[in-house]
């Protein structure tokens, strides 16, 4: 997955599916599935936005998708979805 990210509906849709099953990810029902692809679709775009600055030089580091890109903001990889309060 370290070709440039495509964020068009159809390209993040293909994504959605190849990361499912690079890492094996199951939902409880339906209702999960659509929260946790909102969630990737939203850090796709955010890694795209990061990796654009990296490239003008106006950060140090590259981004790429994990086992952790269906979770959303806040959200503790350890925790099992619990949300850090702020």
């Amino acid at each position: 997955m370290e070709e440039p990210l495509e964020l068009t509906p159809e390209a993040l849709e293909q994504k959605w599916g190849e990361w499912k099953e690079m890492f094996k990810k199951k939902y409880a029902d339906e209702e999960e599935e659509s929260h946790r692809k909102k969630c990737f679709f939203e850090n796709v775009k955010m890694i795209k936005e990061h990796n654009e600055k990296y490239k003008k030089g106006l950060t140090t580091f590259t981004m790429g998708i994990n086992k952790f890109a269906d979770l959303g903001k806040g959200e503790d990889p350890c925790g099992h979805g619990r949300r850090h309060h702020e």
